[in-house]
């Protein structure tokens, strides 16, 4: 399943509404809190530093659930070891807390987009 999203901050929550949904259909709602704070981050990443238009694609395989968030960027985000003051730089460090895996989606699942970064949540 794939949403096409602009870049805007509204955007976020459609985001987190799309996968919620996804999750719903699947009867995987357990999933719901952490793979929607994952997208969440991701999908806020791609306004805030690829400021392009982005997609989100939310797939299910026996063992997991994976979400790419894939953008116009083709700058690779880092971890960051931001202040306790610092309003950003902390969702790349979450994704790899929460996730089973995530890292770069590959080049032949980017759809035109210049990059993607994808998590996976066991179900």
């Amino acid at each position: 399943m794939r949403v096409d999203l602009p870049a805007e901050p509204a955007s976020v929550a459609m985001a987190r509404r799309f996968v919620r949904r996804a999750l719903e259909d699947w009867g995987l709602d357990g999933l719901s809190d952490t793979v929607v704070l994952l997208t969440s981050e991701l999908a806020t990443n791609a306004i805030l530093h690829a400021r392009t238009a982005f997609a989100v694609v939310v797939s299910r395989s026996p063992v997991d659930v994976r979400v790419d968030v894939l953008d116009g960027s083709a700058v690779t985000p880092r971890s960051r070891q931001p202040s306790a003051l610092a309003a950003t730089g902390r969702g790349v460090n979450m994704v790899a807390a929460l996730a089973d895996h995530w890292g770069p989606t590959p080049d032949a699942q980017l759809h035109g987009f210049a990059k993607g970064v994808y998590f996976t949540v066991p179900v």
